[in-house]
């Protein structure tokens, strides 16, 4: 099996399996299915970070730490957000007993951790708390997106967004992404129906969704790049064969979830008040 059939079936895979359990809008298989998502990003984070040298995070403790986080922001109540003031606690406390030459540098990435991977996690929890279709589109926004700004970055891209940081991201790309995004937003407007569309979005409001969905990830992109470009590394891991990691698979997610909880929130309040 050649690389470019390998990539396609297993992405294929992928997408099918995230799709199917955010429509299928299960609890449990939601929490089982995205848990080892997480569990999995994490340990890779933590693993990457104990290349560098003196940092050996405690990765069993803040992997328990992040998954119940997650857990607790499946609640409509949001406590996961709460969840990681007693997790950084027993972190603190615990390394007090390791007698680690870098305890500061572990702390900073035990908490680095949580914040940038198990922390998009709970977002994407709380988003589906808003309604599933929301995670869908916001899932499909980013897929579309960077589909269109790879495809036209290939064609025509010439300029540079950043070359010391993704040396392929173009300018031309990322207004053939906006693009998809803004076409994305007004399909999604027209096909999502209103009892799966309980914050009642317009179709504005949808193209607004999937720009801000695709800019956010396009950043979150490049802070992996950044990452992995610092470590010396092409993958953060196997995850899938052909496509990496799961945080080269989830970056643009990692940074973008947290903005699209972040406006759907913004838009309930505005509805209450009217």
């Amino acid at each position: 099996m050649n690389n470019l059939v390998k990539r396609a079936l297993f992405g294929a895979m992928y997408v099918a399996t995230m799709v199917a359990t955010i429509i299928g809008n299960n609890p449990i298989v939601f929490a089982c299915v995205f848990s080892v998502v997480l569990a999995l990003g994490l340990r890779e984070f933590y693993t990457l970070s104990s290349m560098i040298k003196g940092v050996r995070p405690q990765i069993p403790l803040s992997i328990i730490g992040g998954l119940v986080a997650f857990l607790s922001s499946m609640s409509s109540i949001n406590i996961g957000l709460w969840a990681f003031l007693p997790i950084w606690l027993i972190l603190l406390i615990t390394e007090l007993f390791r007698k680690e030459e870098q305890p500061m540098h572990n702390i900073s990435f035990e908490f680095g951790g949580l914040m940038y991977v198990a922390l998009p996690f709970c977002c994407m929890a709380q988003i589906m708390t808003l309604g599933n279709y929301y995670l869908l589109a916001f899932y499909i926004f980013v897929w579309v997106s960077d589909t269109g700004a790879y495809c036209v970055g290939k064609m025509i891209g010439k300029h540079k967004m950043s070359e010391r940081i993704s040396p392929k991201k173009t300018w031309e790309g990322i207004g053939g992404g906006l693009t998809f995004a803004l076409i994305a937003g007004a399909l999604a407007a027209n096909l999502i129906t209103e009892e799966k569309n309980p914050l009642n979005l317009s179709t504005l409001l949808w193209m607004a969704y999937a720009v801000l969905s695709f800019t956010i990830g396009t950043l979150g992109d490049l802070v992996e790049s950044i990452f992995k470009r610092y470590l010396g590394i092409k993958d953060s891991g196997v995850f899938l064969p052909g496509h990496g990691g799961v945080l080269d698979r989830y970056d643009s997610a990692l940074l973008g979830a947290p903005a699209a909880l972040a406006l759907l929130e913004a838009i309930k309040l505005c509805s209450e008040m009217a």
